[in-house]
């Protein structure tokens, strides 16, 4: 069974599904008077429908953030014949991948039919790889509104990514066909790894899953956080500086403090608009305080903290 650490096919497998802190899409964010949000299962046994509703009570600690998955024995369900939406999560295992819809994406027709999956763990009923409780809890995050971490206006992923082939390297293939470093050591860069199998993904896709998000006044963002659930684990020839990069991380199992600490600032257990707008605040002085803060996202920031005055 592959692992999210050692392909990009699985945790990017569905280029469609994926979109991206704490980077939070406000316009996707659930209403609290949606909670808890109804969690519907298409094929799994009772064992693995339980194992991930165990999994996911780790997002409602000391947040409004609850789901109902109906009761044991007695799961929620959806088909592929439905003609409105069963739970505002629809859960599959058929299709390839793993991935999530962000937010209320899930329930919008012009994205995802009331007899589509809006989260799906491929061949997870085959099996479950080492590190699926982690693989759950980041699909469960995109589900709540949350985008990729390494996505964040705030991190400047995009200048530690090594996008392009080391200089003179020579097109070389490995017996799956994938992109490996030629004869005299040099290797190919991500736009080659990622164009060819088994992902085979155009440049316009790569950068949609790894190109980091406009600072736009709908995306919420804190201080990078390369310890959180939703931050992928890269190797380290993705990165100018290899294992160096601030952009560089080992595999993340559990929420970081920073995950609870958003969770609970976005769905508060009682919220109010006047808790989150000081919360946004907050969170974008101390932002501003980074140093080599990159202009576009200082400019946003000040934009956001003028809308407040």
């Amino acid at each position: 069974m592959q692992s999210r650490t050692t392909t990009l096919q699985f945790r990017l497998g569905n280029a469609q599904a994926m979109v991206a802190q704490s980077v939070i899409k406000r316009v996707q964010v659930w209403h609290p008077t949606e909670m808890p949000l109804k969690v519907a299962f298409l094929g799994g046994s009772n064992e693995l429908r339980t194992q991930i509703a165990s999994t996911i009570r780790a997002w409602s600690a000391n947040s409004g953030v609850s789901f109902d998955f109906g009761q044991p024995g007695a799961f929620h369900e959806w088909s592929r014949l439905d003609q409105t939406y069963q739970a505002q999560i629809r859960i599959s295992f058929d299709e390839a991948g793993y991935w999530s819809w962000v937010g209320a994406e899930s329930i919008d027709q012009s994205i995802a039919a009331p007899n589509q999956p809006s989260m799906n763990f491929g061949q997870f009923t085959e099996g479950l790889p080492d590190d699926w409780q982690g693989t759950v809890l980041h699909e469960f995050g995109h589900a709540i509104g949350f985008e990729h971490e390494h996505q964040s206006p705030a991190g400047d992923c995009d200048h530690e990514f090594r996008w392009d082939d080391d200089p003179g390297y020579v097109r070389t293939t490995d017996i799956y066909g994938q992109f490996v470093p030629d004869g005299a050591g040099k290797r190919p860069g991500i736009y080659s790894v990622l164009e060819g199998p088994p992902n085979n993904w155009s440049k316009d896709q790569i950068d949609f899953n790894l190109k980091s998000l406009p600072a736009t006044i709908d995306l919420r963002f804190s201080v990078f956080d390369p310890a959180s659930i939703m931050m992928y684990s890269f190797a380290d020839w993705m990165f100018v500086n290899g294992a160096q990069s601030s952009c560089y991380t080992k595999e993340n199992l559990t929420l970081s403090a920073l995950d609870l600490k958003a969770a609970a600032e976005t769905y508060p257990p009682e919220p109010s608009l006047g808790t989150v707008a000081q919360q946004d605040v907050a969170a974008a002085r101390k932002l501003l305080l980074q140093k080599k803060l990159p202009a576009e996202v200082k400019a946003h920031l000040q934009e956001r903290l003028a809308a407040f005055q």
